[in-house]
């Protein structure tokens, strides 16, 4: 049984891993370089993309912050930010991980009517992905790979769904994240729980169609585990980023 405890702690060890921007010695002392997103809502809300993924969305009145981890490239990454309101300011942050960033702003953007703002920044450190090595040849074969992918959630044919998932959890190793415990959540809620099928979603090419974002009207993934247990209610979800390799379409990330 996967408890409420091991699952906070795989939370946690998830928020811990980050992407780092840059390496640089100073004072004697190792600054890893992280961008990050401070925002400000008036009114209205604000999705918001990291080169064209979505990242989450932000409803107003109210204030949010957090650091950009995944989805970034070696070179400019671009954040665009999409406003229904009249009232908000975003800004890109720089600074050492572990510090409060200060107020020396990469890039800002202010809205006050409703559109769509760009916002970008440098990241000089190469990235070690699986999706950079996905081909690019457009999006044949992934809505029959998707449907697949679904069924194998209602048969809880879990083989067929960590095999799919293969670069995601190469990625995971690489980070350091406890794979082990990752797959036996997985297993025990699709083992136990009940699948949401998303029967319309959207497929969008991202990072330049290297990934395809394949998400339902509420953004959220194609497939959906819920499983009540004794000591509360656990949800898996994955099937939301697709990649080719070597001619098979394969999810790299939940």
């Amino acid at each position: 049984m996967i408890t409420a405890n091991i699952l906070r702690g795989l939370f946690a060890a998830a928020i811990a891993l980050t992407t780092i921007a840059a390496t640089q010695e100073e004072g004697g002392e190792t600054c890893i370089t992280e961008h990050g997103l401070q925002d400000r809502l008036g009114s209205g809300s604000a999705r918001i993309f990291v080169n064209d993924v979505y990242f989450r969305t932000e409803e107003g009145p109210g204030s949010g912050g957090g650091t950009f981890t995944d989805w970034l490239v070696e070179g400019e990454n671009e954040i665009r930010i999409e406003y229904d309101g009249d009232d908000a300011r975003f800004s890109i942050t720089q600074g050492c991980r572990g510090a409060i960033p200060g107020d020396d702003f990469v890039d800002e953007a202010v809205f006050d009517a409703p559109g769509t703002k760009i916002l970008t920044f440098f990241h000089d450190r190469p990235v070690a992905v699986e999706y950079l090595s996905a081909e690019i040849a457009g999006d044949a074969g992934l809505a029959e790979a998707i449907e697949s992918f679904q069924r194998a959630a209602v048969a809880r044919d879990i083989d067929t769904i960590f095999a799919s998932q293969a670069p995601m959890f190469r990625d995971a190793e690489r980070r350091g994240y406890p794979v082990d415990s990752a797959k036996a959540f997985a297993r025990e809620v699709l083992t136990n729980g009940t699948a949401e099928i998303a029967k319309t979603y959207s497929i969008t090419p991202v990072l330049g169609g290297r990934v395809y974002q394949v998400v339902d009207a509420d953004m959220q993934s194609p497939v959906r585990v819920v499983y009540k247990a004794e000591d509360g209610t656990y949800g898996w979800s994955s099937g939301s980023y697709w990649a080719r390799f070597d001619g098979k379409w394969m999810v790299v990330a939940q």
